[in-house]
């Protein structure tokens, strides 16, 4: 699957390097064009049907590291689902990132990517629904026994759109949480910390844990596709910015240290 650990380390040669910058997961679908995205070696069919499939192109978002290798185009309704084998995760907050556009809107509301565990339990899935010409992005915590909570915009197809989104294992039962940002400023890439989300999510059973990806193809799954996935323990970990928007960053803290001293 080319889910590779890739450090990230932009201000690395003004030494103010943030430990932020984790070693993340990334997949830039950097296969050859044509193939089955199955075919990759960390990912795995879920069922039948028609295989997501590695095309030319990439999806790009200003202001993040720029795209390589190629995409995924998925074909809608009851594909096959691919599934990606991840790090595990137990604890802390787990972020994830994506570029993705629609070439067609979901017939009936449903989550077409997820975190997962065990091929089966599912958690912080981002679900779609038409609306109007086009459709609009949901968050629940968990695929069931969760609330599904939609922001307002409404999205046109063919349009790329990126996606950060998080879950956090917290210390009781059912109270762990899940929040998506849409589109969120470029000028908030590489933070710290992250800014304030579109939509948080709770409720349901908690994850145990966390090992893989999911792109899920069910009745009413829309087509389209996605690119430059990331996970991470951190905001900066998945919102790497492009070399020109650290540098430019790095500069304006040397600025700010040398106005205080």
């Amino acid at each position: 699957m080319n889910l590779r650990s890739s450090l990230c380390f932009p201000f690395a040669f003004l030494s103010v390097t943030s430990a932020s910058f984790a070693a993340i997961t990334y997949d830039g679908f950097d296969y050859t064009a044509g193939t089955t995205l199955e075919a990759a070696a960390d990912w795995a069919p879920l069922n039948s049907g028609t295989a997501p499939t590695v095309v030319s192109g990439n999806l790009s978002v200003a202001g993040l590291q720029a795209s390589s290798g190629n995409m995924v185009s998925f074909p809608g309704g009851n594909f096959q689902e691919a599934i990606g084998s991840l790090d595990s995760f137990t604890a802390g907050t787990v972020y994830y990132s994506f570029a993705f556009q629609l070439s067609s809107a979901p017939t009936s509301a449903t989550y077409s990517f997820a975190l997962a565990t065990g091929n089966t339990n599912y958690g912080a899935p981002v679900f779609l629904q038409a609306s109007g010409s086009g459709f609009q992005i949901g968050l629940a915590n968990r695929s069931s026994g969760s609330t599904v909570s939609y922001d307002s915009t409404e999205f046109a197809l063919n349009t790329t759109i990126f996606l950060v989104g998080s879950y956090t294992f917290n210390s009781g039962t059912g109270d762990d949480v899940s929040q998506l940002w849409i589109n969120p400023s470029n000028s908030f890439f590489g933070d710290e910390t992250a800014p304030s989300a579109t939509l948080t999510a709770s409720g349901g059973n908690d994850l145990a844990g966390i090992t893989q990806f999911l792109l899920r193809g069910a009745s009413g799954s829309p087509a389209g596709n996605l690119d430059e996935l990331r996970v991470g323990t951190s905001w900066a970990a998945v919102t790497v910015p492009e070399p020109a928007t650290a540098l430019l960053g790095a500069f304006g803290l040397i600025a700010l240290i040398r106005r205080r001293r």
